[in-house]
Order: C-alpha cells, then structure tokens, then sequence
C-alpha cells in the first residue's frame, strides 16, 4: 500500500535542489533527494525515458550501502545476479569488469579491472504499492516495466568507505558519463513533486525557496 511508504511530509525545497540531479546515471532518469543524513537518505526517481531502447536503467552492479525500494507508481523488476567462481561462459554471460568511483564525490568514474561471469539468480516484477529490500553486496539492475514509473528509495548508512570503489558490469565498453547529473532549479523541483503528488496521491509540504504548500 501506498499508505506504507516512509515519504517525509515536509520537505525543504532548498536542500532537495542541492542534492538532487537531471540524467541520474541515464538519460531520462531524474532523481530528487529529499532528505539526507548519515544514517538514512530518502530519494525519489522519475523515468520517463524511451523503455524500446533502454529498458535497463543501470548496468549490474552493487552499492556502498543497504537500501529498500518501493514501486510508488508503474511497473518495474528488480534482476539479481551471482558472480562464477570460473570464467567458462557455458550458463552465464561474460561481462567486463569495472570498479566505479562516482563523480559526485571527485571519482574519475569507471576503471577496468577485467572479465567476469555473471549468472541471473533471480528476478521479481514489483507495482505499485511493493517494496524489496537489496544489501550492498547485492549486485543488480532494474528494469523500466512501464514508463513514467516512480521508484522511492530509502538509503542506510554507508557499509563501504567512499575512498573504496563500488563495481559495475557492462558487456561492452564502460559508456560515457558526459551530459550526466545536471542540477534542478527550484521551480523543477517543485514541479516534480507535484507530479508525483498527481500520480500517487501522496502530498507533500514544502519549506524553503518560494515555500510551495
């Protein structure tokens, strides 16, 4: 139920414009942080990309932290997977290797380290209203079931030390970070929320620049 979802009723419009970013990783992949501490960050993520090209969000990889997800509006699934032991590709699929150290704390992104095997172990399809709980060892992607799909995220503390990278597997080369992670302006932000209030019936009050109620 949507009534299940630990959302803050009031956010600070200020802080979400700081911390939230355009093009998350992806394009059409917006994200809207809306509270941050160490011990628990809550975000938001829109997709309103094209699914017919990019069905995956993200490429497997793991975190620096555990996390639970919840679908608040669309269809998505979340895929795991195992690492092989041996590189023999008979059952998995081959990936190349690379540990990631992300922009937004002064990485230089992504840095090869070799091949690996990867075998899917499970899969779940999650609507509205459903939540999974990931640890940070997990590695994963997700898949974008239905455009317009709204994902919240609640964030714990970081098991991983930021000087340590996080890895991330792609069968081909590592893309290009250029044209990612570009900032909201206040009334974007706004205008976020509200479409997320339009979509799940969830509102918010907001404090901060223009202090939308």
């Amino acid at each position: 139920m949507l009534t299940d979802i630990p959302l803050p009723k009031r956010v600070d419009i200020d802080q979400v414009v700081a911390n939230s970013f355009k093009d998350y990783h992806t394009k059409g992949f917006d994200y809207l942080c809306l509270q941050r501490s160490p011990e628990e960050t809550i975000k938001l993520y829109f997709f309103d990309g094209d699914l017919t090209k990019l069905p995956e969000v993200v490429a497997p990889h793991n975190h620096r932290y555990d996390f639970e997800t919840y679908v608040a509006a669309g269809l998505s699934e979340n895929v795991w997977f195992t690492r092989s032991p041996t590189l023999t590709a008979k059952e998995g699929m081959v990936f190349n290797w690379f540990e990631y150290r992300t922009p937004l704390n002064g990485g230089d992104g992504f840095t090869f380290i070799g091949e690996e095997e990867l075998f899917e172990a499970k899969r779940g399809r999650f609507g509205q209203g459903d939540s999974y709980f990931m640890h940070a060892e997990d590695l994963h992607t997700i898949r974008i079931v239905q455009n317009e799909t709204l994902l919240m995220l609640v964030q714990f503390e970081d098991l991983v030390p930021l000087d340590r990278p996080t890895w991330t597997y792609f069968q081909d080369r590592a893309p290009s970070l250029d044209g990612l992670y570009s900032k909201f302006t206040a009334d974007e932000v706004i205008a976020k929320l509200r479409e997320f209030e339009e979509r799940t019936g969830i509102l918010f009050t907001s404090t901060g620049t223009r202090n939308a109620a």
